[in-house]
């Protein structure tokens, strides 16, 4: 990958605007901590391992880049802030800062990237996994930098287990309450419904905050009672609007929290866990009320396609019973009015006169009756079905017959080298063939057709072409999988004939692709892959 890929206009303005967040949430959170008792929260550690998670990978650089670039411009010796605390100049201070904990926090990014996909709070596993992977990477990362620190200055190990934990605490704290907030901002899935209410319920709950201020200063200490109170808006939300709502909520309860430190003598260790559980409850709660709206969804096409199927395997089990009752007339008409008519004349040539009867005449009419019966034979399963391969039975059928009735120019063509079928799937497929046939001789009014056979390695395809005037869209359907059939149609039978084929193609492990315009005629392949 080249250089430019990563730097580009696009990536120098994510650059800073990330790091322009990161120091902003660094500065505020760092001088509310000095006050005594409030709540400590480290939020950088939010906006970093959001930006990393949602970012594309090829942000990275510059994301790193722009972040170390200015701390080392606000922190060395004459800078804005001047401050050597977060600057020691030691070779393990670079070494750390610089390549070490990007590198694990890239890696460890990129790995879990790779199993969870953004929002990462949409479901309650992934909601689970990304709370954990965070607990992870604030460990990982205050081990990283305090573990420096502590060889340096020879830090006895049950002095610096506490300062981890606390590191940890903090660095967690500020990934629960500005990571969600900043998945549901900047990912495509999340949706935004009834604006109005949502923004009543926050402006509603930031207002109930400053009224409490009000009234600390006026005397009156409502610290449990604002934080116990807060509970039952950040459930609505999260239950109301799924991950949105618990972002929001998550965002809300640290705001809370601070409020409630600013005015209470509690240590900040209770305001932490107070932050986390009532979180970490918001988000299951919102990823769950996600899952089930998703589920509902997928429910919901599942049903759609599942009514279609039925109807469309009703309307094929109609279609199917139709063709048989039709086959039976048909039978019974033939056997009727032609073999019995036959038999009949047959039967009064013998009558007449046995020995004056015209032996050749009588051997021409039983040949017609055989040729006849072979005929009505031949429509319920061609000739040659079970023995002969697919190719010569087409050639010989009624299929050809049919095409020269109808004065209708064909072609037949085969390519490659023929693949034995088995006598179930030659009558599928013989059935498709006569069917598309039989479509473009009753409705395309074309004047050429063509049959093509192309044997291949990887599947047989066969294909049925005419110049005729298409098939209208609403009989083909919206989409080439599913087929809608209203019965009280005059082009039922087309639209139920397409349905037929597709069905056989099923039976064979095959697919019909069907391509028509009014304008090139219709091309119908039948594809089936050699098993």
């Amino acid at each position: 990958m080249k250089l430019k890929d990563f730097i580009s206009v696009k990536f120098l303005a994510i650059g800073l605007a990330y790091t322009t967040l990161f120091h902003s949430v660094w500065l505020f959170s760092t001088q509310f901590e000095i006050i005594s008792g409030t709540v400590s929260w480290y939020l950088p550690a939010g906006v970093r391992l959001a930006a990393f998670l949602m970012l594309p990978l090829r942000s990275w650089p510059m994301l790193v880049l722009a972040e170390k670039l200015t701390h080392l411009a606000l922190f060395h010796p004459g800078g804005i802030l001047d401050n050597t605390a977060f600057l020691s100049g030691s070779f393990g201070w670079y070494l750390v800062h610089l390549v070490i904990s990007p590198a694990l926090l890239c890696i460890s990014v990129y790995l879990f990237r790779r199993k969870i996909r953004a929002p990462y709070i949409d479901s309650v596993n992934n909601t689970l996994a990304t709370l954990a992977f965070g607990i992870l990477v604030s460990a990982l990362l205050g081990a990283t930098f305090l573990g420096r620190r502590a060889l340096e200055l020879q830090t006895d190990i049950s002095v610096f287990l506490p300062i981890l934990f606390d590191f940890l605490l903090g660095d967690f704290v500020g990934i629960i309450v500005l990571c969600p907030i900043l998945f549901a901002l900047l990912s495509k899935k999340t949706k935004y419904r009834e604006k109005n209410m949502l923004f009543a319920i926050v402006g509603a709950w930031l207002l109930f905050l400053l009224l409490s201020v009000y009234v600390y200063n006026s005397g009156t200490n409502i610290s449990y009672q604002v934080k116990y109170l807060a509970v039952f808006p950040a459930l609505f939300l999260s239950f109301r609007y799924a991950v949105l709502g618990s972002a929001l909520s998550c965002l809300l309860i640290g705001l809370t929290a601070f409020v409630v430190a600013s005015q209470s003598n509690l240590p900040p260790l209770e305001h932490q866990f107070y932050i986390i559980a009532l979180c970490v409850s918001c988000l299951i709660l919102g990823a769950s009320i996600s899952q089930s709206l998703e589920m509902n969804r997928v429910l919901s096409h599942k049903n759609e396609a599942l009514e279609r199927a039925v109807n469309s395997a009703q309307a094929l089990s109609s279609k199917l019973v139709s063709l048989q009752e039709d086959e039976r007339k048909r039978l019974s008409r033939d056997l009727h009015d032609d073999f019995g008519h036959r038999i009949v004349d047959l039967k009064l040539q013998l009558t007449l006169n046995k020995a004056l009867a015209d032996k050749e005449t009588l051997l021409n009419k039983i040949d017609a009756l055989y040729q006849a019966m072979k005929k009505s034979l031949g429509s319920l399963r061609p000739s040659g079905i079970d023995t002969l391969p697919i190719e010569a039975v087409i050639q010989g059928s009624a299929i050809v017959s049919t095409l020269k009735k109808s004065n209708i120019e064909y072609t037949f063509e085969v390519k490659g080298s023929p693949f034995a079928f088995t006598a179930e799937q030659k009558i599928h497929i013989y059935r498709i063939i006569q069917e598309a046939v039989s479509n473009s001789v009753k409705y395309a009014n074309a004047s050429r057709l063509g049959i093509n056979i192309n044997y291949t390695e990887a599947n047989t395809t066969f294909c049925v072409s005419d110049n005729g005037r298409g098939i209208p869209a609403h009989i083909t359907g919206a989409s080439s999988s599913h087929f809608a059939f209203p019965t009280d149609r005059p082009d039922n039978a087309a639209s139920l004939g397409l349905l037929s084929m597709k069905e056989r193609a099923k039976l064979v492990n095959g697919s019909i692709h069907i391509e028509s315009s009014s304008s090139s005629g219709t091309n119908i392949c039948l594809s089936i892959p050699r098993q």
